[in-house]
């Protein structure tokens, strides 16, 4: 459980989380429906490159404090992965009759980003309040 909860393994596991959403964003409009599933219109596309954009800054941050973790970035990286995670499952709710997640592939995808959003999300906050403790 200590290198779970061990900020620099934390920082370099969000690092390369980020870079798959990143690499998964930025696949052409055609391939992105065969790697995740997700039935996007063309605005959708549009806003997956610019989140993707996003998630590749925020996993480069990570990247760049991952030997000597900031505990101000370690706030936003938990911050962000537990409301990522809540909002993957609202908008799958919301948007369940949309045909956006209408395929096992899909469903997949946005489960394990749930999962794994909240994952990180639950042990950066341990590790925060580790480290305040520690020091």
């Amino acid at each position: 459980m200590n290198r779970l909860t061990d900020l620099k393994f934390l920082f370099t596991a969000v690092a390369i989380l980020e870079f798959f959403y990143f690499a998964a964003a930025m696949l052409p409009p055609s391939l992105i429906p065969v790697a995740t599933g997700w039935n996007l219109s063309p605005d959708g596309h549009w806003i997956a490159k610019l989140i993707g954009l996003s998630l590749g800054t925020m996993g480069y941050m990570a990247w760049i404090f991952r030997k000597k973790p900031h505990l101000g970035v370690a706030k936003g990286l938990a911050f962000y992965q537990m409301a990522s995670a809540t909002m993957d499952w609202v908008m799958w709710l919301v948007m369940k009759d949309e045909g956006i997640f209408n395929n096992s592939l899909a469903e997949t995808t946005v489960i394990a980003a749930i999962v794994s959003h909240y994952f990180f999300g639950i042990l950066l906050i341990i590790a925060i309040n580790k480290a305040k403790t520690d020091g």
